[in-house]
């Protein structure tokens, strides 16, 4: 009986302290690229409470201020580095989606004149969310750079981790 209600107690603090703080510690970004246009995109999906605490402030992510916008956009240039032949992708906010229920923040961000050539070599560091979960976070990205390749993926699990490309 006793192992029985130590067993329940157990249970019943892991129920209370996991309703609190989700277990994966990862983002998704799809990096692609539009060779009719000559343009670059990106999007990228983050559990809001962790990219909270990785921001250092609250934000009402539904309706985001101008202060809140000009936050992400240097968080993201800061952590977030794309390049082509040193060309740099400037992380300019366009929209946001906030999935309540799974508590993730979708975040769009405006496509960039970036020329990719035969040659070219594109560079990629991840970094988000590093500062606070460190060895815990990992960053997954889609890339699409039709005609080069239709999609690659790429994770990201510790600071010193980069992809390089040459097309």
């Amino acid at each position: 009986m006793k192992k029985f209600k130590i067993t329940f107690f157990l249970i019943g603090i892991f129920l209370v302290f996991s309703s609190f703080n989700h277990p994966l510690k990862i983002t998704a970004s799809l990096i692609e690229y539009n060779a009719n246009e000559k343009k670059i995109r990106v999007e990228c999906k983050v559990f809001v409470d962790d990219f909270l605490q990785s921001m250092g402030r609250p934000m009402n992510v539904n309706h985001l201020n101008e202060k809140d916008i000009a936050d992400i956009e240097k968080y993201f240039n800061e952590y977030y580095v794309i390049t082509v032949n040193d060309q740099k992708f400037n992380f300019n906010y366009d929209s946001s989606y906030f999935q309540k229920a799974l508590n993730v923040l979708t975040i769009k961000f405006n496509e960039s004149d970036l020329v990719v050539k035969k040659g070219h070599i594109l560079k990629v560091k991840n970094t988000l969310l590093f500062d606070v979960f460190g060895f815990l976070q990992s960053n997954r990205m889609e890339l699409r750079f039709p005609p080069f390749f239709k999609s690659s993926y790429f994770e990201s699990t510790k600071v010193k981790d980069s992809l390089t490309y040459t097309f």
